[in-house]
């Protein structure tokens, strides 16, 4: 019995990823202009991304791993770089608004999950700090209150589609995650099934992949209100 549905934001906004990372970087990297070449910055950053999601490392939380790899490879320490991504975060991040297309069936999703008594989280990478993460909820429309659960950087351990993630979002929920239905536009997380969690791959044909569940935001809006999950 499905008890919690995880919401990856990406199924609930429109954005072309290619502009909006050179839209971040082009407005991150300036800040940091007096210790890194914006080019040696944009290098570093998202080799200490990569590192991050796919090299996760035994109780240090996806912070710990990315200042590791990050501090390292520019040679500047956490204490000289978190101030100027917290101001980053927290004074311009908030613009790249402009580039994310909320898709107001996903509100009625999300909302009518709640309506129905299921828990919720959101199921994207942790890969931002809180304020980042609940700020992407917003441009979806939604606020961080639709959800119990928001995975950060400074508060998760793993990302996708690592199944650390998985249980730690069904444990943070207090449940199993054989009762999670994990709502995704992207393929490669099915991997989550092997904890019994169950799928529902949006924009994709069942015959695409194996999934328990596919279609459109309109079809899980069904699903969700028949009570057929």
């Amino acid at each position: 019995m499905i008890q919690a549905i995880l919401f990856d934001v990406g199924a609930l906004t429109k954005v072309d990823t290619a502009d909006f990372m050179r839209n971040y970087l082009g407005i991150l990297a300036p800040r940091f202009a007096h210790l890194l070449s914006p080019d040696k910055f944009s290098k570093h950053l998202l080799k200490a991304l990569e590192t991050t999601k796919n090299h996760p490392k035994q109780g240090q939380t996806n912070m710990q791993t990315f200042y590791d790899d990050f501090s390292k490879a520019t040679g500047q320490s956490f204490q000289t770089l978190r101030p100027i991504f917290e101001e980053f975060y927290e004074s311009d991040f908030p613009a790249l608004r402009c580039l994310v297309q909320a898709i107001p069936i996903g509100v009625k999703v999300v909302e009518n999950a709640i309506q129905q008594g299921f828990l919720t989280a959101v199921a994207s990478d942790p890969l931002m700090p809180l304020g980042a993460m609940q700020e992407q909820v917003r441009w979806a429309g939604l606020t961080p209150d639709h959800f119990k659960v928001i995975p950060a950087l400074d508060n998760f351990h793993y990302c996708k589609p690592h199944l650390g993630f998985f249980r730690e979002v069904a444990e943070s929920l207090g449940v199993k995650t054989e009762s999670c239905l994990l709502v995704s536009e992207q393929s490669e997380n099915v991997i989550c099934r092997e904890l019994g969690m169950k799928t529902f791959l949006v924009g994709i044909t069942e015959s695409e992949t194996l999934t328990d569940y596919a279609g459109q935001l309109e079809d899980l809006f069904r699903l969700i209100s028949q009570g057929t999950l």
